[in-house]
């Protein structure tokens, strides 16, 4: 009896380390087992699709009633990031297009779908850090194309025998790809400079290569008369980006805004290109949001179209030989877009 009295005290003592050496033993397991999980996957992948849609039909409208109309739009973004102890890795591709169809008028002869919206874009940045948490050298890659063809008369298809392309998938293709510092005060801000970025814009296609409207060079005779357009514009200079991402409101409010400033040491550095985006997202339900996306655009080797007229219409003719015609015209100046979405997004 006595020896029993004594075996048992020791047996729950046995029984106690073995247990908690056995749950000591599952919490390592399920760290390791984490830890493994995260470095065998890594990366942080994830994206959204955006649709815009809006028509009106009308049947023997009144005096005044306007005419038939049908917008077609959409947003789709894909990222993949990673970020380890010492380095991070992110990566974004967009591809927003926009088309309307508008009851034939006078003004408007063609009852097929112009296009509003048409941008590609590409963005990469790897930064090593400097020592501490908020410092990285980095290399920041951007490139921006479109995916349709586009007609001079802006039609998604030729409205007559004459009507040429003068736009198409990588024709233009702007690239920039500059070396450079990354600060990260926090998780929401970043600003990037270099001092030496090369931005290069090819245009695939000799024949949209020579109206001479997406940025690409020229040869000049003496008299500063244009002989022939080249395919490509090579420029170095100065680039400072700024990102800012943070949600609001218990996460009801995501806001994304980026800004893009290049300055061409070689070409008018005072004309500074630049690109300003917006992104206000109210979250709906779970993936579901409504979206509004605003943007400026301004890049002072590229034309835009000018309503001198001011009758809300862009009649820009681009003739072969990179002349135009029509009652308004091409020149440097800033585009705007805005545009309503509502949005899926998930994160993988």
């Amino acid at each position: 009896m006595k020896a029993l009295q004594t075996l048992l005290p020791v047996l729950f003592l046995l029984t106690f380390t073995v247990s908690k050496a056995q749950e000591a033993g599952d919490g390592r397991l399920k760290e390791i087992t984490g830890m493994a999980a995260k470095d065998t996957l890594g990366w942080t992948i994830g994206g959204g699709v955006g649709l815009d849609l809006s028509g009106m039909g009308l049947l023997n409208p009144k005096v005044g009633s306007g005419g038939n109309r049908i917008g077609l739009g959409g947003l789709g973004t894909i990222f993949a990031n990673r970020k380890e102890d010492k380095w991070f890795w992110d990566n974004g591709f967009s591809l927003q297009l926009s088309a309307q169809r508008l009851s034939k008028t006078s003004v408007n002869q063609s009852t097929g779908f112009q296009k509003n919206l048409d941008v590609v874009r590409l963005t990469s940045r790897y930064g090593h850090k400097l020592g501490n948490d908020k410092w990285f050298v980095a290399a920041d890659f951007f490139a921006q194309t479109l995916l349709l063809k586009t007609y001079a008369s802006n039609y998604l298809s030729p409205i007559n025998n004459t009507d040429r392309i003068v736009a198409r998938f990588l024709s233009p293709v702007q690239i920039t790809l500059s070396p450079g510092i990354d600060y990260k005060p926090n998780e929401h801000l970043s600003f990037f400079y270099s001092p030496t970025g090369l931005q290069l814009i090819y245009v695939a296609s000799d024949s949209i290569a020579r109206t001479g409207v997406h940025g690409n060079d020229v040869t000049r005779d003496a008299t500063g008369s244009i002989t022939s357009y080249k395919k490509s514009f090579l420029g170095l200079g100065s680039e400072f980006k700024a990102a800012y991402n943070n949600k609001y409101f218990g996460n009801r409010l995501s806001v994304t805004t980026g800004l893009r400033l290049f300055s061409n040491y070689l070409k008018e550095p005072q004309n500074v290109d630049v690109l300003f985006s917006n992104n206000f997202s109210i979250a709906i339900f779970k993936g579901l949001s409504l979206d509004l996306l605003g943007e400026y655009f301004y890049d002072n080797d590229v034309k835009v179209q000018k309503d001198v007229n001011g009758d809300g219409y862009y009649e820009v003719t681009i003739n072969a030989d990179g002349t135009t015609s029509g009652p308004d015209r091409l020149g440097r100046g800033g585009q705007w877009t805005g545009a309503f979405l509502l949005k899926y997004s998930k994160i993988f």
